[in-house]
């Protein structure tokens, strides 16, 4: 019997379908099953929300590593310490060190006594006494050990030697085989893979230390909606009073078929942490798209329609659709902000509209 009145309601409707003009009386609405909403801007409800981690931009990481081969005597920080640039991470004893100073010393030497033999020759030329072939050599002997002096620094400075202790060295006064690691950069010190006692490798990655602000979200966005999305739309985190703004869209598809958006987040950070798995949501800079509920989509010929309730009945409308997930899309039609559409009986009114009795018209 309810089957009968369904039919007798598009029967009836279809009879008063003309130039895509689609009406239906009140009692064939409450009959067919028909519901309508007005339409909201994508700013009038919340926004699409996507899978992001939160990490820590590249360019705000230091990693510190063992200079040279050595044994770790000390650690002097743990994870989620908080850091200084020059604060000491380590303390490394190593043979290597001890080897570098003695060059260090040597060339020094070298160079002290090439300064000097250089300064003598020079006067024994301006008094006429040695040819300029031999004040020419000699000069060339100190410019030689000079440079073996200034690569010994250089390569002390390398492994972390401060400047005043090479300064030392050099002079004597200093005289060591331990080496404090210390840190970079302010931040936060995320990884320590450093244990006293423990001999390390030159190059062995100790510690990571990080600035934890601003911080990054890399959203995973599906391929079909990336295209919606621009730099500078605004991300927010849901449950959180934090914003943003998109600062890349990626250019590739990954195996999920999601493209990668990373966003830089602005302000406060509201307990956010590297590697926290939250939900972002994004809005675009433009007001000319809407959100729309699923059940408003119609699709004829492979165009996706909403229709809009008018004064006698309703009209379709053709949209684009930018973004979609499973009960909400994000389209772009010509509407206004007044519209009121349906969300429900749909499939009827595309019946009417198509002048079929269901859902063909593909």
């Amino acid at each position: 019997m309810q089957r009968f009145i369904l039919a007798a309601a598009l029967s009836v409707a279809m009879s008063a379908h003309a130039a895509d003009n689609l009406v239906f009386s009140p009692k064939q609405l409450q009959t067919l099953g028909i519901r309508t909403l007005p339409l909201a801007t994508s700013s009038q409800q919340a926004s699409l929300g996507y899978a992001a981690t939160v990490v820590v931009p590249p360019t705000q990481q230091r990693i510190v590593a063992a200079p040279m081969m050595g044994l770790l005597t000390r650690v002097w920080v743990t994870s989620n310490t908080q850091v200084k640039a020059g604060q000491p991470l380590a303390t490394l004893a190593s043979p290597s060190l001890a080897e570098a100073q003695g060059g260090l010393v040597q060339a020094a030497a070298q160079a002290q006594l090439a300064r000097g033999q250089m300064q003598r020759d020079d006067q024994l030329l301006a008094d006429g006494i040695i040819p300029q072939s031999r004040q020419q050599a000699t000069r060339a002997a100190y410019l030689s050990a000079n440079a073996m002096l200034t690569q010994h620094r250089q390569s002390l400075r390398m492994l972390g030697v401060p400047a005043g202790t090479i300064a030392q060295m050099e002079r004597g006064q200093a005289n060591t085989a331990e080496l404090n690691l210390v840190a970079p950069m302010s931040g936060v010190v995320l990884e320590v893979n450093a244990a006293a006692g423990q001999r390390v490798e030159a190059a062995t990655a100790l510690f990571k230390i990080a600035q934890m602000h601003p911080l990054w979200l890399e959203i995973q966005v599906p391929s079909n909606a990336a295209a919606g999305i621009k730099s500078g739309d605004q991300v927010n985190v849901a449950g959180r009073k934090v914003t943003g703004r998109v600062l890349s869209v990626g250019q590739s598809a990954q195996l999920a078929q999601t493209v990668l958006v990373r966003a830089q987040i602005e302000g406060e950070l509201d307990g956010l942490v590297s590697g926290q798995a939250v939900e972002a949501q994004l809005t675009g800079k433009t007001s000319l798209d809407w959100q729309v509920p699923v059940t408003a989509l119609a699709y004829n010929k492979n165009q996706p329609f909403v229709f809009v309730r008018d004064a006698r009945g309703f009209h379709p409308v053709a949209v684009k659709v930018l973004s979609q997930t499973a009960s909400v899309a994000r389209v772009a039609g010509g509407f206004t902000k007044n519209d009121v559409i349906a969300v429900q009986g749909v499939a009827q009114i595309k019946a009417v509209w198509t002048g079929v009795g269901g859902e063909g018209g593909e």
